[in-house]
């Protein structure tokens, strides 16, 4: 059995996702960089390193990619379950309605996410990371 031709949507869909990956692993890979620029003694320097980009990894994948989406997507489902309930719009009218819906939540969502993945990343995955470079207290 042959596999049917990629139609345009598909191949949009493949591009978006390869630049979700692509938005969370550039700013792991610049903090990388700067994380080597800083000079440090050596014993410690991969392990900062490491911290630095694991950090920034997961902060970008749930404060860029998978809280905003999620909620986004939750923003317009609801708004066109209402508008198709509420309203007699044309289909095409409540589309774009709802579209336009969730892009001015974006402004609105942002902080609130912002502020959330970092109490939830202080709270969790930071308390893990070793005390690189801290002198000891003995």
């Amino acid at each position: 059995m042959a596999w049917p031709a990629p139609t345009c949507w598909r191949m949009q869909l493949t591009k978006a996702r390869r630049l979700e990956r692509i938005s969370c692993l550039c700013p792991s890979w610049i903090k990388c960089l700067y994380a080597h620029q800083v000079p440090s003694p050596e014993a410690g320097r991969s392990a900062r390193v490491t911290v630095a980009v694991v950090d920034t990894f997961v902060w970008q994948a749930l404060a860029s990619v998978a809280i905003p989406g999620f909620t986004i997507n939750r923003v317009c489902a609801a708004s066109l379950y209402v508008l198709g309930t509420a309203t007699r719009w044309p289909l095409a009218v409540r589309k774009w309605t709802t579209t336009a819906l969730g892009l001015l939540t974006i402004p609105i969502i942002i902080h609130p996410i912002d502020r959330s993945v970092d109490f939830l990343l202080d709270s969790s995955l930071r308390k893990l990371y070793p005390s690189v470079g801290k002198p000891s207290s003995s």
